[in-house]
């Protein structure tokens, strides 16, 4: 998960596109309600001026009365810490105005300076220059400490510079990529297309095996963020995207951070880590592990490429040394490269590459894959596994998804490569009668996956959803699911997440484990494992209580398979209280969000969230809604529990019944 990223939305990825230098990666067109036009058309204006006055200020040195207004009111309208810790898609609608002004800002700017024989970004002092554009920018608004800042422009600047230089794209094409809604602009539409071979079954699916003394057990592993540099007791709230490095100051107002870690935007110390291996050891007999990536802690402005590499080695030991007789099928995370989320392929210059980390992946997992498996390990991080006879893996690099791979803006169809080998991959499966588990970091429906890509994707997973009998993701951290839908509204396959060990951000730490039916591989029952947060940070010398949160299949449903899961969901939106569970257990009992509560909105987020596998198609979500909101109208209602109805019948009909009994007797 990598939410502080929204920072280079703003001064890195606007920037690519300001005077036309990058490939044209347009959003989706929405319809807009008159305020959403309104909102849309405000931001344009503001950003506009904010250009204009801003390119002024950097010449001159002057600030003009209107710059210093409109400097005033956006420094305070957006919620510093939120725009980097946050999901864009569940922003305030405040910073996510805030977010997409300054990023359409951004791009005039860039483009004003960069244009022109005495632009600042064209002559020898460029990369001079652009920093201290960018940097300016960063401290005027208040987005964050000119440390992260500036470590972000130094990691990504010359993949940046790179790509305006050696592309063409309209300007206004990146801004609209952002998951918010004003943000967004009519303009053609980017097309990919996967060849596709067969036609998709026009049913939902539902195919659901029984349970058996055969079946497996699974653990899945994800986003363990590993940070080796935590501080027990330091300082746990502080204004950089992540915190728990630094010693507490003698005169802070605030409590230390917690010894076990913290719900404060920290990440993992080692020591649970280690903890959580020895609890799994001890209490599971597991047949093989999934481990679906992020293993690097949030500090992405201060990254190193020995540091990661460090640390992907050392989480690969322990697992080998706690789990030595088990195999472990991993796939990458965004936060695996250095600078953080960005991958390219064999068409981008050497130097900017990311072969050092296929290399050093492919030594730390060679002991669990086999040899054919080097080859697409090498060239982009994937690959396939024959798992036993009839079953097979498939493992994605699922930053060909991810809107803050920079070089999507280079070249969209850079992705089509592994999109098209994960068709054929399945269409070998299909014709060899396999089953098949797919491991990918990032869910389709992510606010921060790509929408084209999403969209050939689920078209993969629609075709083959009778060969695929599980999708496993990570990413957002939560304990949740998503149901795969065709565009005409047939459910067709479920995503399984499996949160996270990190606590970022205020959230219990958890692993879960699978129950997968002997021949078929299909998902019958999973099983969540949490601490209590503020519980073990009460007793530092004692390790934590590790509890079975809940049994899927004994809380929720025993049908797993798309079509059960799309039932489950109608039953949740009939019963909120149902809903509210999952909620609950979807933010792992957190201390600090059971206290905020799920109020109606929150709901409708939520029932949403599952049933979104493209981020921009919410047919289904939009029938569980409206279900949703008669469920919710229905709790208001006074209900029938016979105290009120013999309060009604009690001064007319109960007197005439004692008048006539009167009459009988």
């Amino acid at each position: 998960m990598d939410r502080e990223w929204s920072l280079l939305v703003l001064l890195g990825v606007a920037s690519l596109l300001a005077c036309g230098h990058a490939h044209n990666l347009p959003g989706v067109p929405s319809s807009f309600s008159t305020e959403e036009r309104l909102t849309a058309a405000s931001s344009v204006s503001v950003a506009e001026e904010i250009s204009q006055e801003f390119v002024k200020y950097l010449r001159t040195g002057i600030e003009s009365p209107r710059l210093k207004v409109l400097g005033d009111e956006l420094r305070t309208s957006h919620s510093q810490k939120d725009i980097f810790t946050q999901p864009l898609v569940d922003l305030s609608a405040a910073d996510q105005y805030f977010t997409c002004t300054i990023c359409r800002a951004t791009v005039n700017v860039i483009g004003r300076t960069f244009t022109g024989p005495n632009g600042e970004l064209t002559g020898p002092n460029r990369d001079q220059n652009a920093k201290k554009i960018l940097l300016s920018l960063c401290d005027y608004f208040d987005i964050q400490t000119q440390e992260v800042c500036s470590g972000l422009f130094d990691l990504n600047w010359p993949i940046l510079d790179y790509i305006f230089n050696e592309t063409v794209a309209e300007s206004r094409s990146i801004c609209s990529m952002l998951p918010i809604k004003i943000c967004q602009v009519q303009q053609p539409e980017f097309k990919l297309n996967v060849t596709i071979v067969g036609e998709t079954p026009t049913e939902s699916n539902y195919e659901l095996a029984e349970h058996s003394d055969n079946d497996y057990l699974v653990l899945h592993l994800t986003d363990i963020h590993y940070d080796p540099e935590y501080k027990s007791g330091g300082l746990a709230e502080c204004k950089e995207p992540m915190c728990c490095r630094d010693d507490l100051p003698a005169d802070a107002n605030t409590t230390g951070a917690g010894h076990w870690s913290d719900y404060r935007d920290c990440d993992t110390p080692k020591h649970l880590i280690l903890n959580a291996f020895e609890q799994i050891k001890k209490e599971h007999a597991l047949d093989w592990i999934y481990h679906t990536g992020d293993v690097p802690p949030h500090n992405v402005w201060s990254t190193t490429r020995q540091g990661n590499m460090d640390m992907l080695t050392e989480i690969d030991q322990l697992l080998a040394e706690h789990f030595p007789k088990i195999p472990v099928y991993p796939c990458l995370g965004n936060h695996e490269p250095h600078p953080a989320n960005v991958f390219g392929n064999a068409e981008i210059p050497e130097s900017l590459r990311v072969n050092w980390l296929y290399e050093h992946v492919w030594s730390l997992w060679s002991k669990w894959l086999p040899k054919e498996a080097e080859a697409t390990v090498r060239r982009g991080g994937y690959y396939t596994l024959s798992l036993r006879e009839g079953q097979r893996i498939i493992a994605l690099n699922s930053m060909d998804c991810y809107l803050y791979n920079w070089w999507l803006f280079y070249d969209g169809s850079i992705v089509l490569e592994q999109l098209q080998w994960f068709h054929d991959t399945l269409l070998d499966a299909e014709k060899a009668g396999e089953r098949v588990q797919v491991l990918t970091h990032i869910p389709s429906g992510d606010g921060d996956c790509w929408t084209e890509w999403s969209r050939e994707y689920n078209r993969i997973v629609a075709r083959f959803s009778r060969v695929i009998t599980g999708i496993y993701n990570g990413h957002t951290h939560k304990d949740e699911m998503n149901v795969h839908y065709t565009e005409t509204g047939l459910a067709m396959a479920v995503s399984w997440n499996g949160g996270s060990l990190t606590t970022y951000s205020y959230k219990n730490p958890n692993y879960r484990i699978y129950r997968l039916h002997a021949k078929t591989l299909q998902v019958l029952d999973h099983h969540t494992y949490t601490i209590n947060l503020t519980e073990a940070n009460l007793k530092p010398n004692e390790p934590p209580t590790w509890k079975k949160e809940y049994e899927f299949g004994e809380t929720f449903t025993k049908n797993t398979s798309a079509a059960g899961i799309d039932q489950l969901l109608e039953d949740m939106a009939k019963k909120p209280d149902l809903l509210r569970l999952f909620w609950r257990y979807k933010m792992t009992e957190a201390d600090p969000k059971l206290a905020a509560g799920c109020d109606e909105g929150c709901l409708n987020s939520t029932i949403c969230r599952i049933a979104t596998s493209r981020w921009n198609e919410k047919q289904r979500c939009r029938q569980l809604q409206a279900i949703l909101q008669q469920g919710l109208e229905n709790e208001r209602q006074p209900q029938d529990d016979g105290a009120a109805a013999l309060t009604a019948y009690s001064l007319a009909s109960v007197l005439a019944l004692l008048t006539a009994l009167r009459y009988l007797l």
